[in-house]
């Protein structure tokens, strides 16, 4: 079983099982092209194989939790091709845990991208239309109900781990953005990172506070609406800093989402973003998923000579990984990249 170890003097314990701290870069040539502020990537991307992107940073804090409250079985839900879902089945497997995940959508008549590992991983996928998805909460605690009669430990995981242990994922990954700060000698003026169910921000919120980073946190939501996002932030941060007595307070009013972003909804793409997401392939060799990375960084494109981000020196762009989610759009980013 994976090490456990403790992030901060008043953290919960987590596992170790991602590679961190990720790598901080800048990426010239987009710079170059666009003009303006230096950009800079974090590699988010890089944390793990299966365990990549951001989610598994906060599955290591919530299934250290699951094993010390003695669960042998492990719920969430998502997306068909969550990100989130995929990670929590490695993990599980891993760990020797039953994973059950509860996806929005119907079984496909061909498995790939992300659905196809958590069936390789050995998850029990639960299909859930969308207008059961809304019950998403109600109908992981059912089947948690249903799976104790039956003798099994369940622990639930909130919808992207977006949960008060998750956020510490990202409390955490606040310092390691001050930690990269001196060792590249600048100071960003904003952290840009993808918003899909609000634990990230809610985490680097924290972290900013806790850790003294000065940067904006500004965040892209690829569903809902900036309203929805500021008071779920707001409520999760909240939560958090009840939970484990955090010296600091997230007003609503200083979380900040780049709302109109969203284009056709939330796992579908425009041509347009897709075609930004292949120059970024092409001139910086960084892959990015289109549900939520491909979203965010469409719109820092459009934006980046405007508010927020003009006469801004340095900003900081946060991959949050997911590159199994490219496969399932292939035939588009062919199109797209041609």
């Amino acid at each position: 079983m994976a090490s456990m170890s403790v992030a901060a003097p008043s953290a919960p314990a987590r596992l170790d099982v991602a590679c961190l701290p990720t790598r901080v870069r800048p990426l010239h040539r987009v710079s170059a092209a666009w003009g303006g502020a230096q950009l800079w990537i974090k590699h988010d991307d890089e944390t793990g194989a299966p365990l990549s992107g951001n989610k598994i940073r906060k599955l290591q804090y919530a299934i250290a939790q699951a094993i010390d409250a003695g669960a042998d079985t492990l719920i969430t839900c998502g997306g068909i091709q969550s990100n989130h879902c995929r990670a929590t089945a490695a993990l599980g497997a891993r760990l020797g845990l039953r994973t059950h995940l509860m996806l929005r959508g119907e079984a496909p008549s061909q498995w790939t991208g992300n659905l196809l590992l958590d069936r390789l991983l050995g998850a029990s996928i639960h299909w859930m239309t969308p207008l059961q998805y809304q019950r998403h909460d109600a109908l992981m605690a059912e089947l948690a109900d249903t799976l104790t009669k039956a003798g099994r430990r369940p622990f639930v995981i909130a919808e992207g781990c977006s949960m008060a242990v998750g956020s510490w994922g990202y409390i955490e990954a606040a310092r390691e953005i001050v930690e990269a700060q001196q060792a590249h000698g600048v100071e960003f003026d904003a952290v840009v990172h993808a918003v899909g169910s609000g634990g990230t921000s809610a985490g680097l919120e924290l972290g900013r506070r806790l850790h003294g980073l000065s940067a904006r946190i500004i965040g892209i939501n690829v569903c809902d609406d900036a309203d929805h996002f500021v008071r779920h932030i707001a409520t999760l941060a909240a939560e958090t800093v009840e939970a484990y007595d955090l010296p600091v307070h997230v007003p609503a009013a200083e979380i900040e989402i780049l709302d109109g972003y969203v284009g056709l909804g939330y796992g579908r793409s425009r041509p347009e973003e897709l075609a930004e997401l292949s120059t970024l392939a092409r001139t910086e060799g960084v892959l990015l998923d289109p549900v939520y990375g491909g979203k965010a960084w469409y719109a820092l494109s459009q934006r980046w000579k405007t508010e927020p981000f003009a006469g801004m020196r340095n900003v900081l762009f946060l991959h949050t990984g997911g590159i199994y989610g490219l496969f399932p759009h292939a035939d588009a980013l062919v199109e797209a990249s041609a």
